[in-house]
């Protein structure tokens, strides 16, 4: 794993200060944390695409729900080991935004537009963040083995992501006029939450890791311009392609000019 945690990079100068051991343990935490995010979307989605393939009368189709459970499930394991064997240990997460969220992942119709769209987001936001970012670039500082992991779940994803969003732009292209103008601030709303759970971690997160007080490293998390800016970098693709099949979305993440 990096020596420094992403969340402070861009030359934060309260982190900057801190010796070299101290800085490399948040960016342990801060990957525990978005394997963990990973392993929470990815028991939804198996779920849900479980429903799918019972419910399926249609051969081709639960077969392709099928295997995506199996590929889905081997992410899943590859990231438990990965987690059991780094020693990293992060308290559960609670609150009620979570329990909102997973009730809302598992009820919400699977034919509707707005499943498919979190599906695309929950697929693409994550493992843009752990691979695609790592593409074409030489960090002697990253683990082997981390790099292997991304990498194995970034083949897959792009299916995954493909098959999504074709799914995303069928049930776009059903909504009526109303449905879009009424959905559309849920769906930005949901967006900037998961962009905001994923990509910049909860107190505890610091805390584990040894930052103190932990409280003010999140708030210097989440106000620093240059994560602020890498999160708007990876957000760009998702959003520009559901803007193109009509939904009328912002973030607070995006782009100045996107």
């Amino acid at each position: 794993m990096a020596p420094t945690a992403g969340t402070f990079a861009g030359r934060h100068p309260e982190f900057e200060a801190l010796p070299l051991d101290v800085r490399r343990r948040p960016s342990h935490y801060e990957y525990v944390h978005l394997l963990e995010v990973g392993l929470w979307l990815e028991s939804l989605l198996v779920e849900r695409l479980a429903r799918l393939a019972y419910r399926s009368k249609d051969f081709i189709r639960c077969t392709q729900y099928l295997q995506e459970i199996l590929e889905e499930a081997g992410h899943s394991l590859m990231f438990v080991e990965l987690i059991h064997r780094s020693g990293v240990k992060l308290p559960a997460a609670r609150g009620a935004l979570r329990g909102l969220a997973d009730t809302f992942g598992r009820w919400v119709p699977s034919r509707s537009a707005l499943f498919w769209a979190m599906v695309v987001i929950g697929e693409e936001l994550p493992n843009r963040l752990n691979y695609r970012r790592q593409r074409g670039v030489e960090d002697v500082t990253l683990s082997a083995v981390v790099y292997r992991v991304a990498q194995l779940h970034g083949l897959d994803e792009a299916s995954h992501s493909a098959y999504a969003r074709a799914h995303c732009e069928q049930a776009a292209g059903r909504l009526r006029e109303w449905q879009r103008t009424l959905l559309s601030p849920l769906l930005s709303r949901i967006i900037d939450a998961f962009a905001r759970f994923a990509y910049f971690p909860p107190t505890a997160v610091y805390r584990c890791s040894g930052l103190a007080p932990a409280a003010q490293w999140r708030v210097r998390a989440l106000h620093n311009p240059a994560r602020c800016y890498q999160v708007g970098v990876m957000l760009s693709p998702t959003l520009e392609f559901l803007k193109r099949i009509g939904w009328r979305i912002s973030s607070r993440y995006e782009l100045s000019g996107e």
